[in-house]
């Protein structure tokens, strides 16, 4: 160190300065380059994209998401223009305080800002349908340039916006075009259709599904900008169009969809089931769901909404708000769910078409087999006997194998089951898809709990006739498909294909068959069976008149447990049905789980009714012909004739009689002045006709009660009142049907000839 300063005093003051600031520069200038390096080089990539972005303004162009066809091509889901509204908080604020320095400086009223702030706020928020005090709430961040107070607002509301602004001359208001998913039938499959969230991401349903086809690639506007992001006088702009997204074609058919949801809801509507309800109509040959629907439903435009009345009313008698609030939203995420693909259930008597099928494919069972029940099985195991009970608790005695199954003889089963054996049983359980998801094109599918074959005989016996295993219910309606359509296993699917903007076919999904499970021969002694099982005694609650319906019904007892009230049964009822039964075309599954109200101890009683009707829905408009027992044509309807209105009295008795109507006369005249029912109109076989001739008044009557009377003491007892009777319900010609639904209350005056429609029901294990 002593050195070093004696040397720089020897030193000139140029000398001293050079010795000191090379050093120093030569530091800078390593330093210098290692930057330059590092931002030219080791961030390059970095510094370009932000130079880009300071130097370019990039924005997007959205691109218009695909539509969601029914099979006819009606729209169940589009895009459409909408629009954003944004306010610039800061600039109003500004104009708000010229406004007021202008009217000080010309010595006019002075305003104050929070009535400006008021107006503009109640202004825009009528214009667009809007809460005043959110808007004025977004107008009250002063500091910033963007607040957005209308989300997607459609064409009329922007129309209004601007007759506002134009009259009131409101500064710091634009919009923003966006896109708005429009669902043009509400509620309908709305558990399969689903819907998107505010950034049009699908998140339920097919629109989640398929949200990859359906959301297309949004494009781009880049341009040059200053510093202050202004435009700058340039001709550099580059656009990247967006491509707009496919469109898919269901294989959902909106008047069947239609006929189900009706239908459904009026079970609903009578039962009350708490854990909800569904319906699904299968093509037996395709897979292709012709119609699904979950219970409860929702609105698409409008998802965030609870719609069951029911559990509105539930959610209102939590005490605190934080109860209320986590109701809510366990209420939303249950109407958002589908029912058929994400809830297991024990499907009861329903599985024994498997467990049937399984025995005759494997020939430890035959359609001569017998069997013998004496209502009861009991097994002995290590903890003492266990007695399974047949629903028949005296027994149905000796029966046929297809006895057994139109029976539902639980007893028969166990025994079957058994002579499977574990191996074998589980081998079609599997076979039969129940252990794995059905493939369906629709998202959370879940797949049951069930024994494999390591199961006890006891476990066997029980899951012969379909407890103890779980399913969903499109795995079980699957399953029955394919016990009936030859024995092919299908995957069933609710898109038929993709398409482009021009309606060219981009991708088709066609019929994938999995596996054929059981043979053909299998398969028509199966569908003679069941359709035996919906025959039975005179036709039961499934039966439609003129059509070859086969079925078989499925109940499952839930335990549960309420300190107040004890254990208490529920039950979840299901039937499977398809036709024609000698060549299926068309097959369902309906389901109420957990009914409230009503008659709820058999299947037959809760679902049999609702089968009936989906089929006698669906299968005319199908074009499915039909085929009438002497019985149902007798029952069949047929026109009053016209031209009896006038006519002498042997000329309308004969014109009634080539009918097959009856005639009652009222009056001492040679003509008919009046008739009733009317000319024209759709009168059951055999009813009779009142004839009103000259010096005649109307003639009226009290309707009787009837509830709980055979079709046939019904009848007699009505017409003995001068009223024809309408049968409804697949039961009309059961001797063990029984009304329990008439068109007017008793005691209600009527018109002499009324049709009065009467709903006949077989119940209990009778009404197969």
């Amino acid at each position: 160190m002593f050195r070093l300063f004696k040397k720089l005093s020897s030193m000139t003051m140029m000398q001293r300065l050079v010795f000191v600031v090379c050093p120093v520069m030569l530091v800078v200038l390593v330093y210098v380059v290692v930057n330059l390096f590092n931002w030219s080089v080791v961030r390059g990539e970095e510094m370009e994209g932000r130079a880009a972005r300071q130097q370019l303004s990039d924005s997007t162009i959205k691109a218009t998401r695909g539509t969601i066809y029914d099979t006819n091509m009606n729209v169940l889901a589009q895009s459409a223009t909408a629009w954003n509204v944004i306010i610039d908080p800061a600039t109003i604020d500004e104009e708000f305080d010229k406004q007021i320095a202008s009217a000080q400086e010309n010595e006019q009223p002075v305003p104050s800002k929070e009535s400006l702030q008021q107006q503009m706020a109640s202004d825009l928020a009528g214009a667009l349908g809007l809460n005043v005090e959110d808007v004025l709430e977004q107008m009250s961040y002063t500091n910033r340039r963007y607040r957005k107070i209308a989300d997607r607002a459609d064409r009329s509301a922007i129309n209004a916006l601007l007759e506002v602004l134009d009259e009131k001359d409101y500064v710091g208001v634009s919009t923003e075009v966006s896109t708005k998913r429009y669902y043009p039938y509400s509620t309908l499959a709305s558990s399969v259709i689903g819907f998107c969230n505010s950034e049009d991401t699908g998140i339920y349903g097919l629109e989640a599904q398929y949200d990859d086809v359906l959301s297309g690639t949004d494009g781009r506007i880049i341009t040059a900008q200053d510093a202050l992001q202004d435009a700058l006088p340039t001709t550099y702009e580059r656009t990247y169009d967006a491509v707009d997204g496919y469109s898919i074609v269901t294989t959902i058919d909106t008047v069947i969809q239609q006929y189900i949801e009706s239908a459904l809801q009026s079970a609903v509507d009578q039962y009350q089931p708490e854990g909800g309800a569904a319906i699904i109509v299968m093509d037996t040959n395709t897979g292709g769901i012709l119609g699904l629907a979950s219970y409860p439903n929702y609105d698409l435009n409008d998802p965030y909404t609870i719609l069951d009345s029911y559990t509105l009313q539930q959610i209102d008698l939590l005490e605190t708000e934080e109860e209320k609030s986590s109701a809510r939203a366990e209420a939303r995420e249950t109407q958002w769910q589908n029912k058929t693909i994400t809830d297991t259930y024990e499907p009861g008597s329903v599985f024994k078409i498997v467990t049937a099928s399984a025995a005759l494919e494997e020939g430890t069972a035959t359609v001569n087999s017998t069997y013998y029940c004496n209502g009861v099985v009991e097994f002995k195991d290590g903890s003492g006997t266990l007695s399974i009970h047949c629903h028949n608790r005296s027994g149905h005695g000796q029966e046929s194998f297809i006895q057994a199954l139109v029976n539902s003889c639980n007893p028969a089963f166990m025994e079957i089951g058994l002579g499977l054996g574990q191996d074998r049983f589980f081998e079609y359980y599997q076979a039969y898809g129940l252990t794995e998801k059905t493939g369906i094109d629709l998202p959370a599918e879940r797949v049951g709990v069930y024994y494999d074959e390591t199961m006890s005989n006891i476990s066997l016996a029980s899951c012969s006739f379909g407890q103890s295993n779980t399913v969903t219910p499109l795995q079980m309606l699957t399953a029955a498909v394919a016990g009936v359509n030859g024995g092919y296993l299908l995957t069933p699917r609710v898109v038929d294909r993709v398409i482009d903007q021009d309606g060219n076919t981009v991708e088709e999904f066609g019929t994938e068959v999995k596996r054929q499970v059981i043979s053909e021969e299998t398969s028509a002694i199966m569908r003679d069976g069941l359709e035996q099982v919906v025959s039975a005694n005179g036709g039961t609650n499934a039966s439609v008149a003129g059509y070859r319906i086969g079925g078989k019904s499925g109940t499952a007892q839930i335990l549960t447990n309420t300190v107040e009230e004890g254990e208490e049964e529920m039950y979840v009822f299901s039937y499977f049905v398809f036709a024609p039964a000698d060549d299926p075309q068309v097959a369902a599954l309906v389901l109420i789980d957990s009914p409230t109200q009503g008659d709820t101890s058999y299947a037959n009683t809760v679902v049999g009714p609702l089968a009936s009707t989906v089929m006698s829905d669906i299968l005319p408009y199908l074009g499915i012909g039909t085929t009438y027992t002497d019985e149902e044509l007798a029952n069949q309807e047929v026109s009053v004739p016209t031209g009896l209105v006038g006519a002498d009295l042997a000329t309308a008795e004969a014109k009634l009689r080539s009918q097959g109507l009856e005639a009652y006369i009222i009056g001492d005249g040679e003509n008919v002045i009046d008739v009733y029912p009317e000319e024209s109109s759709r009168v059951p076989n055999e009813s009779t006709i009142v004839l009103y001739t000259e010096g005649s008044e109307i003639s009226t009557v009290t309707m009787p009660n009837v509830l709980g009377l055979t079709p046939a003491q019904a009848s007699q007892t009505l017409g003995s009142y001068g009223l024809n009777v309408r049968i409804s319900g697949g039961a009309a010609n059961n001797t063990k049907a029984r009304v329990v639904l008439q068109e007017y209350e008793a005691g209600t005056t009527l018109t002499r000839g009324t049709v009065v429609e009467i709903e006949c029901v077989v119940s209990g294990e009778d009404g197969a």
